[in-house]
C-alpha cells in the first residue's frame, strides 16, 4: 500500500507535477555538440550525470534541461553561475563527510568503551527508568554496555542511510542505488519506524541514558558519573544527527506521486502499478540579454544542482551549500558567421606551356615550329575565408551554406589568384563551385602555335606572358570552426 500525500505541500507539488510533465515527444531536439543549435533540450542522466561539452546556441534560442531517472528524494536546479567557469566546491564531498563524521565518533565512540558485549542486554527505556538517581554510578558497567550497544545499531543505521544521503557511492559490498523507488521508499520508511530496530528505538534508548546520567551526575563530583557524562555527550550528538534524519524522512512526499502515470484509489491509496518515472524539466535558459550590439557570443555556465531532502529539510528555503552539483554546463549564445577554411581547387584553367620544337627530315633539322602543351585540371591549394548565410539544415552535424573567397598559389605560374563562390559544409568539409581568377600563359610578338621560326632559330622557347583569365572551379576543403567540433 503506497501512502498518499498528507500534506498541503505534497499535493500541490503532485498536481504540478502532473500539470507541467511534458511528453517525449513535445520536447525540443537533443542539443548537439557537434554544431550550432536552435531550442533544443539537453538531457541528463541522473544515474549517470555526464557533463557535456560547451553547446553552441544561435541568438534569441533556449536550452532546456531534462533530468531523467530521478531520484524521488531529490530536487533539480539549474543554477546560474556569473562570470567565466570557476572550481566550485564540492558539495558531494561535503555531503558524504558530512555523513561520515558522525559515523567515525561513533566508531571512536564503541572503540573507546572498550566493551562488546557478546550478546545483546536490555536497555529500554523501561530498565534505565528503574534504575534510581542515587544508583546510577553502581549501574556504571551497565550504562557502558547500553552506550557500546547504541554505537553498533548507530552504524548500522548509518550504513542504511549511506545510498539515499550520498546516492551514488558504493557501500561495502553493495553498489549504487538499482532498486525500484517503492523499495527506497520501503527502505527508509523502515529505518525511521516507531518499531525497532530502527531510529527511532535506538535514539530513545540513548535519550533515556543520557537524561538519566544528567539527573543523577547534577552537582555530583563521583568518577564514574563524571565518565559516563562524557560518553553521553558524545552519544546525544550521533542521536541528533540520527534523529534529524528521520524527521526528514518523515517529510518525504510519496514517490508515487513523482511518476506517471498514477491515480488515486476509492480507499484514497495511489496505485502505481505501470508507472514511469517522471522526467525533470528545468526552466528553459534563456540568451542573455546584452546592451553591446558589437558583442558576438555570449557565454554563461550553468550547474545542474542536486538537494538531497533526506538531509534537509523541505519546508527551508534551498541553501545553495548544500547542493550537491551533477554537472557543469557552459552554453555559448551568438555563432559568429565567418570560418577560415583551406583546401584545394580543381579548374578548368589549362595548365599551359609552350616550347621550341625541331623538324626533321631524315637525320637533318630542317626547321623549327611552336608548339602548345595543355594539362587540365590545374590544382590550385587555397586558404579562403567563408561567410554563412544559412542556419544549419538540421541533422546532427552543421550543414549551412556560405559564400567563400578564397586565395591560392597557382603552382604553374606560381602567382597568386582569388576564388570566389558559394560553398556548402558537411561536418567539417566544405564542397565549393568558384569562379577561378587566375593566370594563364599566352605567346607575345604575335607569334601563333605551329608557327615556322626557321632552322637557324636559336632558342629554346618563345616569348610569352601570363594574363588574367576566368574558370570554373570546384574546391574542396577543411574549414576550421571556431569551437571544437563546430
Amino acid at each position: 500500500m503506497i501512502k498518499t500525500p498528507s500534506q498541503p505541500f505534497e499535493v500541490v507539488a503532485a498536481a504540478l507535477t502532473v500539470l507541467f510533465a511534458i511528453p517525449a515527444t513535445a520536447y525540443a531536439g537533443e542539443c548537439s555538440v557537434a554544431r550550432t543549435n536552435k531550442s533544443c533540450t539537453l538531457t541528463i542522466d541522473r544515474t549517470n550525470p555526464l557533463a557535456p561539452p560547451t553547446i553552441q546556441m544561435y541568438s534569441g534560442e533556449t536550452v532546456t534541461i531534462i533530468v531523467r531517472n530521478p531520484y524521488y528524494f531529490e530536487r533539480y536546479f539549474a543554477d546560474y553561475q556569473s562570470g567565466q567557469i570557476a572550481v566550485v566546491p564540492d558539495v558531494g564531498a561535503t555531503i558524504i563527510s558530512g555523513l561520515l563524521t558522525p559515523l567515525a565518533k561513533a566508531a571512536e565512540f564503541k572503540a573507546l568503551l572498550n566493551v562488546t558485549p557478546e550478546k545483546r542486554i536490555d536497555c529500554s527505556p523501561a530498565t534505565i527508568q528503574k534504575i534510581p538517581k542515587a544508583d546510577v554510578a553502581s549501574h556504571a558497567d551497565l550504562y557502558r554496555q547500553c552506550f557500546a550497544q547504541f554505537a553498533a545499531d548507530a552504524r548500522t543505521l548509518y550504513h542504511q542511510l549511506e545510498p539515499f544521503a550520498a546516492p551514488d557511492s558504493r557501500v561495502p559490498g553493495g553498489g549504487p542505488l538499482t532498486v525500484s523507488p517503492q523499495d527506497m521508499d520501503t527502505a527508509l520508511q523502515a529505518i525511521a519506524a516507531s518499531n525497532a530496530p530502527n531510529i527511532k528505538a535506538v535514539c530513545a534508548i540513548e535519550f533515556e541514558l543520557s537524561a538519566s546520567i544528567a539527573a543523577a551526575a547534577k552537582d555530583s563530583t563521583d568518577p564514574d558519573l563524571l565518565n559516563l557524562s562524557a560518553l553521553s555527550a558524545v552519544a546525544d550528538a550521533i542521536a541528533k544527527d540520527l534523529f534529524s534524519y528521520a524527521a526528514h524522512i518523515a517529510e518525504l512526499p510519496s514517490w508515487c506521486a513523482y511518476w506517471q502515470p498514477h491515480k488515486t484509489n476509492d480507499d484514497g491509496t495511489v496505485d502505481c502499478r505501470g508507472a514511469q518515472p517522471a522526467p525533470v524539466s528545468l526552466p528553459p535558459i534563456p540568451d542573455p540579454q546584452t546592451g553591446d550590439p558589437k558583442q558576438v557570443t555570449r557565454q554563461v555556465t550553468y550547474n545542474l544542482d542536486a538537494l538531497n531532502l533526506l538531509q534537509n529539510s523541505r519546508e527551508a528555503v534551498p541553501d545553495p551549500t548544500k547542493k550537491r552539483t551533477l554537472a557543469a554546463i557552459t552554453i555559448l549564445y551568438g555563432d559568429t558567421r565567418w570560418e577560415p577554411s583551406a583546401g584545394v581547387f580543381f579548374s578548368s584553367l589549362a595548365v599551359r606551356s609552350f616550347a621550341v620544337s625541331p623538324v626533321f627530315t631524315g637525320n637533318t633539322v630542317t626547321d623549327k615550329q611552336i608548339t602548345q602543351s595543355v594539362l587540365h585540371p590545374t590544382v590550385v591549394p587555397f586558404a579562403a575565408a567563408n561567410y554563412r548565410v544559412s542556419r544549419d539544415f538540421g541533422g546532427r552535424w552543421r550543414t549551412a551554406v556560405y559564400v567563400t573567397g578564397a586565395v591560392g598559389i597557382n603552382p604553374n605560374t606560381t602567382s597568386a589568384d582569388f576564388a570566389f563562390g558559394p560553398s556548402i559544409s558537411w561536418r567539417t568539409l566544405m564542397f565549393s563551385a568558384l569562379m577561378h581568377y587566375g593566370h594563364d600563359v599566352r605567346l607575345t610578338q604575335g607569334l601563333t602555335v605551329g608557327e615556322s621560326l626557321g632552322a637557324g632559330f636559336s632558342g629554346s622557347a618563345p616569348p610569352t606572358e601570363t594574363y588574367w583569365r576566368r574558370a570554373y572551379a570546384v574546391g574542396i576543403s577543411v574549414r576550421v570552426p571556431p569551437i571544437t567540433g563546430r
